[in-house]
């Protein structure tokens, strides 16, 4: 599958796991992080899983990304994380700090992360 198909099907992902519309741009965007999740196909397998159980939870919330550099900053820790390149409670500090009032989706993604 071509990048910009990946990219794409990542944009769409991420738009479900977060409950909200379609990100835009994000099948533009070069952003390493991004193209590092991407690529990296377990990591891709454990968020097709995320999305799913995001879908099947009636109380979780979308957490405000409205942007293609949000969206990326957010997999990039959300990848940083998955490979333990910061801890889970580091991941937790980051959302929380950024995006308040939206506990439950990050113990949501947290109990689930590897």
């Amino acid at each position: 599958m071509s990048l910009r198909f990946k990219k794409a099907g990542l944009a769409v992902l991420t738009a479900l796991v977060l409950g909200g519309p379609l990100l835009q741009g994000c099948t533009s965007t070069a952003d390493p992080r991004l193209s590092a999740a991407v690529d990296d196909k377990p990591f891709y397998a454990w968020f097709n899983n995320l999305t799913s159980q995001v879908q099947a939870d009636s109380k979780y919330k979308r957490i405000p990304l409205d942007t293609p550099e949000q969206s990326s900053e957010f997999m990039g820790w959300l990848h940083d994380a998955y490979r333990h390149r910061i801890t889970k409670q580091e991941f937790a500090e980051r959302v929380r700090n950024r995006y308040p009032n939206h506990e439950y989706e990050t113990s949501f993604i947290m109990s689930r992360m590897p």
